[in-house]
C-alpha cells in the first residue's frame, strides 16, 4: 500500500467528500481497502493502493454496485456513480457497498421478482413496485405457510423503512422520498430488512471494524 501523509488523507477527503463507507479487506482485490465517498450526489469508489489492476477493480465494484442498486454511471470517472433520483440512501448504501466488495464478481446480478425467504417462517416475502402519478410505491406481500403471516410482513415493512431510509404509506406499502423506481436496491435490503436485530449486529460489527480501519489508514487525527 502507498504511503499516505496525514495532510494527504486530508487534501484526499476534501476531493472525494464524506466517507459514505469503508470496507477493511477487498477479498477479490489483492486484500485493498475500499472506500465509497460522496460529493454534492457523486459517489467515488477508492482506494489508497495504485495501479492498473487496481484501477480495473474499481471499475468493476462501480459497475456491480450501479447493476446492484439501480444506480447510474458517471461519463467522467469509470470509478463514480449517482442515485439518479438525486437523493443518497447512505443507509441502504452500506449494503450495496458490502454485497459489491465483498461477494464474487462472478455471481450472477439477481432479476425477476423481489423476493426473499422469510427467516422464522415458511414464507416467501416479496415486494411489487407499481406507478402511481409518478410516484413509484412497492407494495409487501407474503405467499407461503407462517403461523401470522400479517406480523412477518408489517416487520418487514419496518425492515424496509429502517434499512432502506423509505417511507411508510400503508400497512404494507412503501415509497422512497424521491419517488424513484429503484428495484434493485429494494431487492439488496430486502434480506436485511426481513430481520432487524441480526441486521443491527452486523452493522454494530462493521462500523467497529471500519473505527479500526481508518485509524490505521491514518483517518484519525
Amino acid at each position: 500500500m502507498a504511503s499516505t501523509t496525514k495532510q494527504s488523507v486530508s487534501q484526499i477527503l476534501s476531493r472525494l467528500g464524506r466517507c459514505l463507507e469503508l470496507i477493511p479487506i477487498d477479498p477479490y482485490g489483492d486484500e485493498m481497502s475500499v472506500g465509497f465517498y460522496e460529493k454534492e450526489g457523486t459517489i467515488t469508489v477508492w482506494s489508497f493502493k495504485e495501479g492498473n489492476e487496481i484501477s480495473t477493480r474499481l471499475e468493476e465494484i462501480r459497475n456491480r454496485i450501479v447493476a446492484l442498486g439501480d444506480l447510474a454511471i458517471s461519463t467522467n470517472n469509470p470509478h463514480e456513480f449517482y442515485f439518479p433520483g438525486g437523493i443518497v440512501y447512505s443507509r441502504a448504501f452500506k449494503f450495496l457497498a458490502r454485497n459489491s466488495v465483498e461477494k464474487s464478481p462472478l455471481i450472477p446480478i439477481p432479476h425477476g421478482r423481489i423476493e426473499v425467504k422469510d427467516l422464522k417462517s415458511n414464507m416467501i416475502l416479496f415486494a411489487t413496485p407499481r406507478e402511481e402519478n409518478g410516484t413509484w410505491i412497492y407494495t409487501v406481500d407474503g405467499e407461503g405457510e407462517a403461523e401470522r403471516p400479517q406480523i412477518r410482513i408489517r416487520a418487514t415493512v419496518a425492515g424496509l423503512v429502517r434499512y432502506g431510509e423509505m417511507e411508510k404509506i400503508g400497512d404494507t406499502e412503501l415509497k422512497f422520498p424521491c419517488s424513484s423506481r429503484y428495484d434493485q436496491l429494494v431487492r439488496s435490503v430486502l434480506p436485511y430488512a426481513r430481520n432487524v436485530t441480526g441486521t443491527e449486529d452486523m452493522l454494530e460489527a462493521d462500523d467497529s471494524r471500519g473505527q479500526m480501519t481508518t485509524g490505521t489508514l491514518g483517518f484519525s487525527q
